[in-house]
């Protein structure tokens, strides 16, 4: 009960706020002003007093007019700062709520695991090896979240070092090859001839490139293609892939990036919904950009800009 009477007097300040700061400004120039104006009058002397009212109250305008300026500045600043401060906490609120989301199935599954092996369930080989797997999904959750945490504070990393990116896109397509061709999808790649050289961390740019070609073949069905391609201009390596997919609807292309985002195409398909979000913490990390283009039904292509000096 005392809980709630303190809110609801917090919440009465809060609202009265601003009209008690205005009306205390107010009052507090009058009062000032009456004394600064007898002061003004004597030093003029009686028949300059009309002079002195008129002095004083070009004085007391310009001095309202002040602080109503810094007023309305402060108000604004507090207003967009408040602001900020609401749109923080409520992603931080989805953020839990997706981490507890999507911890809670390996969770259960180690769970499980445990208790087949605590009851002398004769297959507990399989039960470690579904808490093995389930410890490595957990892993790679945090692992994640860590990284991208890591890439947007710009942190715990050494110096970077002079990278081909030419070639660490070759070796990322030649890897993800197999999986295309496994699902029936025709994975191709366009390079230039010279080393497009980078000031980077060679596995920053395998995490960037590998999330998006997963991404690009996991969501293209058979008989689909995925196309690679990179180029340079003077100051910036560019990155492109191209899928034929299911493409990505309208509305949801400004969400692609947040943590554990899944679009409503996509929540049949594995995955933890971390991938793009990584792809745009290392973009951030070095400074770069990255768009997304898509139409439902058919394809998305993302281009990323990644300039070749830090």
């Amino acid at each position: 009960m005392r809980f709630s009477r303190m809110s609801a007097v917090g919440s009465a300040v809060q609202s009265a706020g601003v009209p008690l700061l205005v009306v205390s400004m107010i009052v507090t120039t009058a009062i000032a002003g009456i004394p600064g104006y007898f002061i003004l009058a004597d030093a003029l002397g009686p028949e300059r007093s009309g002079e002195a009212l008129r002095v004083y109250s070009v004085i007391a305008l310009c001095t309202a007019a002040a602080e109503g300026i810094a007023l309305a500045i402060g108000i604004y600043i507090f207003w967009r700062l408040s602001r900020r401060i609401r749109t923080l906490n409520d992603e931080i609120r989805a953020l839990v709520r997706n981490v507890l989301h999507d911890l809670r199935t390996p969770i259960s599954r180690i769970s499980h695991a445990s208790q087949r092996i605590l009851g002398g369930d004769s297959c507990a080989e399989d039960a470690a090896a579904d808490i093995s797997e389930a410890c490595s999904r957990l892993l790679s959750i945090v692992d994640a979240n860590v990284e991208i945490t890591n890439n947007y504070a710009r942190v715990g990393e050494p110096p970077p070092d002079a990278e081909d990116f030419s070639a660490i896109v070759a070796e990322a397509v030649e890897l993800f090859v197999a999986v295309a061709e496994m699902k029936g999808v025709l994975l191709s790649y366009e390079l230039p001839s010279q080393p497009v050289v980078l000031a980077a961390h060679r596995h920053k740019l395998q995490q960037l490139v590998g999330n998006l070609l997963d991404n690009a073949i996991k969501f293209t069905p058979s008989g689909g293609r995925v196309s690679v391609s990179l180029s340079e201009s003077s100051d910036n390596a560019v990155l492109v892939v191209a899928d034929g997919g299911v493409g990505i609807e309208k509305g949801d292309l400004p969400k692609i990036y947040d943590r554990f985002f899944r679009a409503e195409r996509s929540r049949g398909t594995p995955g933890s919904g971390l991938g793009l979000s990584l792809v745009r913490a290392v973009v951030a990390f070095y400074g770069g950009d990255i768009d997304c283009r898509s139409r439902p039904g058919r394809g998305t292509v993302f281009t990323v800009a990644l300039p070749k000096r830090r």
